[in-house]
């Protein structure tokens, strides 16, 4: 592997597919345990104490992979990975993050919680089952050690956080990578199937155990014969905003084979990616939840059309979280057509 432009692309997805496989065996073994849920911005917007741990751990292995690189997370946003927070982010306990929410909230807990700290070396390589990817770390490592600032993680430690508090395995972690700028590569790791979707900036590759498949975003042709995965933020204040949700919402049903909510916009999709599915769409997503996606969506030959709103128009367009990715060949007009008209009741 040579150290030319092109290999980094490579590089940096080879170190985030192996992070993000590190902490799934942490999220596999948390799993359906008890837990305490919080809220964020409301009741559609939970967090647990294992979102705020595997983002401090994903600031810990990707920072000591690239020091002085950048990250923008769900749960701290965006800041450089210098040595004290590295330092700090691998210090850091369930019981403290625990005790920090119970605080921030002004509650007791409710229920019996285990906090004590998973013994990471569990998470190793030779103490687990073998990533397809491990041969190559050493060398993706030493390649893009000296990239500091040019890098910068985008990441969603549990993309999916509804489904993982309730017990139901349709979540992630996902990992969008830029260098320079520009998005080179996205993994997207489910724990729970231990599906590895891949990307860099030529080829998408999904690794379901030691078996390696090129992604092809090959669907369905036409949007009657699709699955159809995305879902509107029904519950608005605005009465008129909820009204048109679901207006829109019986027309994509009309138009699509299936219509589904799954609930996390990174695996939905990775899914149209890998031909699994026929469009994945969003209105109101973040960068972290679309990062790695959109990326894999369009190195493996799908398309993405990503749209300006009130909320996104400062990111670049590959971070814009009012998107729909569709397979090669199919042409999404009323996936198109809907989210341009929820848009417009903003």
């Amino acid at each position: 592997m040579s150290t030319s432009e092109s290999s980094l692309d490579y590089a940096l997805m080879i170190v985030a597919g192996e992070v993000a496989q590190q902490v799934g065996v942490y999220l596999r073994s948390v799993f359906r345990a008890p837990l305490e849920i919080f809220l964020k911005a409301g009741i559609h917007d939970p967090v647990t104490i294992h979102d705020r741990y595997v983002e401090a751990r994903l600031q810990y292995l990707l920072g000591s992979s690239v020091p002085s690189s950048r990250i923008l997370g769900e749960e701290t946003g965006e800041h450089v990975l210098t040595t004290d927070i590295i330092k700090a982010a691998g210090a850091l306990s369930l019981q403290q993050i625990q005790d920090a929410y119970l605080e921030k909230s002004g509650r007791e807990l409710t229920a019996a919680v285990a906090v004590s700290d998973f013994s990471w070396q569990l998470a190793a390589a030779k103490a687990r089952e073998t990533s397809p990817l491990i041969g190559e770390v050493s060398k993706a490592k030493a390649i893009i050690k000296d990239l500091g600032q040019r890098v910068r993680w985008i990441v969603d430690p549990i993309d999916g956080t509804a489904n993982f508090a309730s017990g139901v395995s349709y979540f992630n972690t996902s990992i969008g990578v830029e260098l320079d700028g520009k998005m080179v590569a996205g993994v997207i790791y489910a724990p729970y199937t231990r599906e590895l979707f891949t990307a860099d900036a030529k080829e998408a590759v999904l690794y379901e155990g030691k078996t390696a498949r090129p992604m092809c975003a090959a669907g369905a042709k036409v949007e009657s014969k699709g699955i159809l995965t995305g879902y509107f933020p029904f519950r608005d204040k605005n009465p008129r905003r909820a009204e048109k949700s679901w207006e829109l919402a019986a027309s994509l049903a009309n138009a699509y084979a299936t219509v589904h909510s799954p609930g996390a916009a990174a695996l939905d999709l990775a899914q149209v990616a890998a031909g699994h599915t026929a469009v994945a769409f969003g209105t109101t997503m973040r960068p972290w939840d679309v990062a790695a996606g959109i990326h894999m969506v369009r190195v493996a030959g799908g398309n993405v059309k990503t749209f300006e709103t009130s909320q996104n128009r400062n990111e670049p367009e590959y971070l814009r979280g009012a998107f729909v990715a569709s397979a090669c060949g199919l042409n999404p007009v009323t996936a198109h057509a809907v989210v341009e008209q929820f848009i417009s009741c903003q």
